[in-house]
């Protein structure tokens, strides 16, 4: 088994992508557990590493889409299959419709975390869907891949709901959920992309 046989640049650039992405989650996560854990007194140390954390996260989350878009978009010329710009308007019009149950039925303050969920989501199904249409992916894998991002969306979307219902530590663990699901999804599809 060879790995990244083949990478073009827009592959690498969508692996380079992911990986950043998978960084971003776990910086996040280690400033929300620095920033939000129960009972800490972290003192400037802490303050000094949830800042440099939530900087990293940030940094590495806008080159990610920088990354991955470039490889998307030079990608979906070539590619076989549904246009990438009906996901990225299904997942506008699903941020909007979620966004108002959201706050009209669950009551939920509005906070970026919603954006980032489906920001996500779009990336990695284009990303699916572009390399299933260039024959990178074949189909088990991508709807595999597909339904293991739908699920984690659905996961951070409930977690994201539930945060301001819930106390204390349930509220602290709560907010972990969502990023190890991401990080642990983003990390296989990294081992996929590099071995198919």
């Amino acid at each position: 088994m060879i790995f990244f046989r083949n990478f073009t640049t827009p592959l690498r650039g969508i692996f380079a992508g992911n990986l950043l992405l998978l960084f971003c989650s776990l910086f996040y996560l280690i400033w929300w557990a620095i920033s939000f854990r129960q009972n800490s007194s972290g003192g400037l140390a802490g303050m000094l590493a949830g800042v440099f954390c939530i900087t990293a996260a940030f940094i590495s989350g806008i080159a990610a889409i920088v990354l991955m878009s470039g490889g998307i978009y030079s990608l979906s010329q070539d590619s076989k299959s549904s246009p990438v710009r009906f996901i990225l308007l299904g997942g506008a019009v699903l941020f909007l419709v979620l966004l108002l149950v959201t706050v009209i039925a669950f009551h939920r303050i509005v906070t970026l975390e919603l954006l980032i969920i489906h920001i996500w989501a779009a990336l990695e199904l284009s990303v699916v869907s572009v390399l299933y249409g260039i024959g990178r992916f074949g189909l088990g894998r991508a709807v595999i891949l597909a339904a293991l991002v739908a699920i984690a969306t659905v996961v951070a979307l409930i977690c994201y709901v539930l945060y301001y219902r819930l106390n204390g530590t349930a509220s602290y663990l709560d907010g972990m959920v969502p990023l190890m699901v991401d990080a642990f999804i983003m990390a296989l599809f990294l081992g996929v992309l590099a071995v198919s």
